[in-house]
């Protein structure tokens, strides 16, 4: 397949009157002596062709959660080499393929070099250049009268986790596109017993805690795929004797090094963690101890209303709900009757029933009971496929403890009921204490940045009325709700990686009044704007520091490794040029070195808030945060962030959904039995890879030679349709359809399919995986932590050859 980005480059500079070789560092001969720039920086030592070289330090990607520190080698003003910064301790001493590759990344074919406008119909991919006056002149005069007509809350701002555009929705008074729908499917579940992860299902520690387990479970992660800086965390575990178990429906990476593969039904983990909590209390192997003292199985349930009983009736006009300080929740007392669960000296009763007022009342321990009476191993083994046997034998080994979940944000999270499973994963957790212990712990542990130790850094304060709107609704909802926006401002590729079912996302873009993309790189997204514009990517300053971000149990800075190439501008100087237009330049800081020496100055620890830029740059441009000699462990006093201080498990606010305690339902489309397999009875799997992240790096030449994006299949499903590895197969739906090489894979569950997410037009043979990714949205999800889950995996198709 040739990519088709190499076409629009050629045909959209010939359209600009650019000559290609004149405009572009080719990917031909990109190694080159980069004669034409000048050296930056202090110079350091002669290189063997007597080129000037020295040595500059920043962090690599956010979004994979590496933050790996880097230590880049220039020569004559190009980057030549990237390698980890050897200024750390050794275990932070990591780079991945991605961040060697950026050798060649940075110089690529994929860059966006100027501002383009478009020339063509929406979505038609034709621009032609402009200048960056022109194109910021019309955009903001456009933005301003879209606001007059319509409001701020017209404008909407979006930013990708790359991006670093704190400013650019509050100085517009634009809205930010609210929930996001991606990676909160279990955090949704998860979350809310805990206090904790944002949505996100954050683990409770950090992965380096895993040698202290006797189990850690995985399910729904590849961790030795997706978190490619922390993968020696799960060998050090191994070697410690921790038993690790994999549960996925596929041979992943992670189950070959583990020491069990258990394989499951898609979007059956809720189904698995029910019967195994059914076995534990069956078999009396909770620790009623932690459940009475530390959850909120003791309190009392109105058993006709299923509210949460407490000891005053709340005030239902309250802007805030009241606190289990303010209002205690009730227990049953030694003496039988209902008591405040925080008076001194109760001892609460797991199991019993009492009256409370005219109201009869019944523990949580008890409904859980009665709500787990049915899901038997057997039930659970006929909708996981897994046998009995083996959940029983999960159940004991988890039981036994210290046990450790690993939970993912690629596998079952993408399933519309991934809420349940994150549910059903914290009772586990609460009904054998397997939480905020050494070696016992729960969540996603993927990403070293947000699990490693941390701290807030300071911000930039703008004036005061300065600030985003409130949103109207999740961005993924403006597709079919009435709303008021009319100009969407993408910084990051958002419209393909962040909606399902492109069809609707296309319809939508055309009905909007204005699109921008800001981007590195020319993305799916930005054949659908109206001025595609140049950003920087994390190499390349105007200044000599950009940014400071916590990483991996580290400070770390992005220095000026080179300077800007092509015409592309940092999201500093893009803000502001919005700015200066919008008269408020004097709000933002007057350059990055400024913003960055804020962020320092004001963090939450003082050993780091009294940095300066300078002590951490004669460190190599990292800094060890303190206390990272001991894995992160949070809650270690037991004491958790809810209302209640416990590990609250009953869902008051899901009552009429009945999952205040989580209930067994299949997911919307991909379960086993549903009648819509007759015409699409390939499961289609949303899947990560080391060698991207989610759409970043596909038009990284390097990685090219070792990854092209394939659907994968299992041997025996290709040949059913007359497919073999090579062919080019149609992957069809009543959404869409889009074409792709395929491959056997018989690590493949059969009835599945598996393709890397962000696999977009440019990379496949025809049109975007999205195309027929599922988008419908779960009648309780406006009741969940973040919203509905987008369920991208929720997703059946069949195939035929192309």
């Amino acid at each position: 397949m040739e990519l088709t980005r190499r076409g629009f480059l050629k045909e959209s500079l010939a359209a600009c009157g650019m000559g290609a070789a004149a405009s572009m560092v080719m990917p031909y001969g990109w190694l080159a002596p980069a004669a034409a720039h000048a050296a930056v920086g202090p110079v350091g030592a002669t290189s063997a062709d007597g080129g000037e070289e020295r040595i500059a330090c920043t962090y690599h990607q956010e979004h994979c959660g590496g933050m790996c520190p880097l230590k880049c080698t220039v020569r004559n003003g190009r980057l030549v080499k990237v390698e980890p910064n050897d200024c750390v301790d050794d275990r932070y001493e990591t780079i991945c393929l991605k961040g060697i590759a950026e050798v060649e990344h940075v110089y690529g074919a994929g860059r966006v070099q100027v501002p383009l406008k478009r020339s063509g119909e929406r979505g038609s991919n034709e621009f032609v250049q402009v200048s960056w006056d022109e194109a910021l002149d019309d955009i903001v005069t456009r933005i301003q009268g879209i606001q007059e007509t319509h409001g701020n809350d017209a404008v909407m701002v979006t930013a990708s986790s790359e991006a670093n555009f704190p400013f650019l929705a509050a100085m517009l008074g634009a809205q930010t596109g609210g929930n996001t729908g991606i990676d909160v499917g279990t955090g949704n579940g998860l979350d809310p017993a805990i206090g904790f992860g944002g949505g996100y299902a954050m683990a409770t520690a950090e992965a380096r805690d895993w040698v202290n387990a006797r189990l850690v479970l995985t399910v729904g992660s590849n961790f030795c795929e997706s978190s490619l800086p922390q993968v020696r965390l799960f060998f050090e575990a191994k070697e410690a004797g921790a038993n690790m178990i994999v549960v996925d429906p596929h041979f992943s990476t992670t189950a070959s090094k583990a020491d069990e593969w258990v394989p499951i039904e898609t979007g059956t983990d809720a189904a698995l963690f029910l019967a195994m909590a059914h076995v534990i209390l069956n078999e009396g192997l909770g620790d009623a101890v932690f459940m009475a003292a530390h959850t909120s199985l003791p309190f009392l349930v109105d058993v006709r209303t299923g509210s949460l009983l407490r000891e005053h009736v709340a005030d239902p006009a309250a802007e805030e709900p009241e606190t289990g300080v303010q209002n205690p929740f009730l227990v049953i007392g030694s003496d039988g009757a209902p008591v405040p669960y925080d008076r001194a000296g109760v001892e609460p009763a797991l199991s019993g029933t009492t009256k409370v007022g005219e109201a009869q009342a019944r523990t949580v321990y008890d409904l859980l009971v009665e709500s787990l009476s049915s899901c038997t191993p057997a039930w659970g083994a006929d909708i996981t496929g897994v046998v009995e046997e083996k959940i029983v034998e999960l159940a004991r080994l988890y039981a036994q403890g210290p046990s450790t979940i690993a939970l993912g944000w690629g596998g079952n999270d993408k399933l519309s009921n991934a809420d349940i499973a994150g549910h059903a994963a914290a009772v586990l957790a609460g009904i054998t204490g397997n939480i905020a212990k050494p070696g016992a712990n729960i969540g996603v542990f993927v990403g070293g940045c947000w699990n490693g130790r941390s701290t807030t850094l300071g911000a930039w304060e703008l004036p005061e009325g300065m600030e985003p709107s409130e949103d109207e609704m999740a961005a993924y909802d403006m597709r079919e709700k009435l709303n008021n926006v009319r100009a969407y401002i993408c910084c990051g590729d958002f419209m393909a990686q962040h909606f399902a079912h492109m069809a609707k996302t296309e319809d939508w873009a055309r009905s909007l009044d204005l699109i921008v993309s800001i981007d590195p790189y020319f993305t799916e997204g930005a054949k659908w704007a109206d001025y595609v514009l140049p950003a920087t990517t994390r190499f390349e300053l105007d200044a000599e520091v950009g940014n400071a971000k916590v990483g991996y149990n580290q400070l770390v800075l992005q220095n000026k490794v080179i300077d800007p190439l092509f015409e592309a501008k940092t999201d500093f100087w893009i803000q502001k040029e919005f700015a200066r237009r919008l008269g408020v330049e004097d709000a933002l800081p007057s350059d990055s070195v400024e913003l960055v020496e804020t962020l320092i100055s004001g963090a939450e620890d003082p050993e780091i808030g009294s940095l300066t830029i300078g002590q951490i740059n004669k460190n190599h441009g990292a800094w060890p945060l303190p206390g990272i000699d001991e894995p992160r462990q949070e809650f270690a006093d037991l004491v958790f962030a809810t209302s209640s201080g416990r590990l609250d498990l009953y869902y008051e606010n899901l009552v009429s959904f009945g999952q205040a305690l989580p209930a067994w339902e299949p997911p919307v489309e991909a379960w086993r039995d549903n009648p819509k397999r007759a015409d699409f009875p390939l499961q289609l799997a949303n899947v990560r890879t080391r060698f991207h992240i989610h759409n970043q790096f596909n038009d990284a030449r390097w990685i090219q030679q070792y990854f092209e994006p394939t659907l994968d299949a299992n041997p025996a499903d290709l040949e059913a349709r007359g497919l073999a590895t090579g062919d080019v197969a149609e992957v069809f739906n009543d959404r869409g359809s889009f074409e792709v090489r395929v491959q056997g894979n018989p690590s493949i569950r059969p009835g599945s399919a598996r393709l890397c997410e962000g696999a977009t037009a440019d990379y496949l043979a025809r049109g975007n995986m999205q195309s027929v990714t599922n988008d419908t949205m779960i009648e309780r999800g406006s009741e969940l932590l973040c919203g509905p889950v987008i369920p991208f995996s929720d997703t059946l198709v069949e195939l035929r050859k192309a």
